[in-house]
C-alpha cells in the first residue's frame, strides 16, 4: 500500500489540516485504487482509481480521478460519544449497505456504494439529525 496525499480547501479553519493522506494500491493500469474512506477530501471516494504525481522526495500527490467507483462519501459527527446511539447508527449504516471508518469516538466517514440508494441513507441521517443525535455533511456525492 502507498500513501496518497490530497490537498484540502480550508475555510474558517475547517478541515483542521491542509492535506489528508489516504491509502491506495497501485493497479496494473498505473492508477492507484483508494483503499480507505477519506475523512475530509471532497475529491475522491473509496475504490476510485486515481492518477498521482510523484515528487522528488517520493511523496505521491493526487492529481485527478482516472476511474470513478461511483461511490459517495458522507461524514458523521455524533453529539456525544458515550451515547448508545453511536453503535445503533453505525449498525444501521451497515444494514443499508454502507461501510464506515472511525476517526474518533464521535467522528466517522461513511462510504455509500454506487449500488446503494444515496437518498435512503440521507433520509435516515436527516431523521437522526432532527432527533439531535448527530450532524452530517457530504464529502463527494455522485448519485
Amino acid at each position: 500500500m502507498d500513501k496518497i496525499i490530497l490537498r484540502l480547501s480550508v475555510v474558517d479553519d475547517y478541515p483542521p489540516a491542509a492535506t489528508e493522506g489516504v491509502w491506495a494500491e497501485r493497479q496494473p493500469s498505473g492508477f492507484y485504487r483508494i483503499a480507505n474512506i477519506p475523512f475530509y477530501s471532497q475529491d475522491v471516494c473509496l475504490d476510485d482509481e486515481v492518477e498521482v504525481r510523484v515528487e522528488a522526495d517520493g511523496l505521491k500527490w493526487f492529481q485527478q480521478v482516472g476511474i470513478s467507483s461511483g461511490n459517495s462519501t458522507l461524514r458523521l459527527v455524533f453529539m456525544t460519544s458515550e451515547d448508545q446511539r453511536v453503535p445503533e447508527v453505525l449498525e444501521r449504516i451497515n444494514a443499508l449497505g454502507c461501510s464506515w471508518e472511525g476517526f474518533s469516538s464521535r467522528f466517522y466517514s461513511v462510504n455509500v456504494p454506487a449500488t446503494v440508494l444515496l437518498d435512503s441513507v440521507l433520509e435516515y441521517l436527516q431523521e437522526r439529525f432532527e432527533q439531535g443525535w448527530l450532524d452530517y455533511e457530504s464529502g463527494l456525492l455522485r448519485q
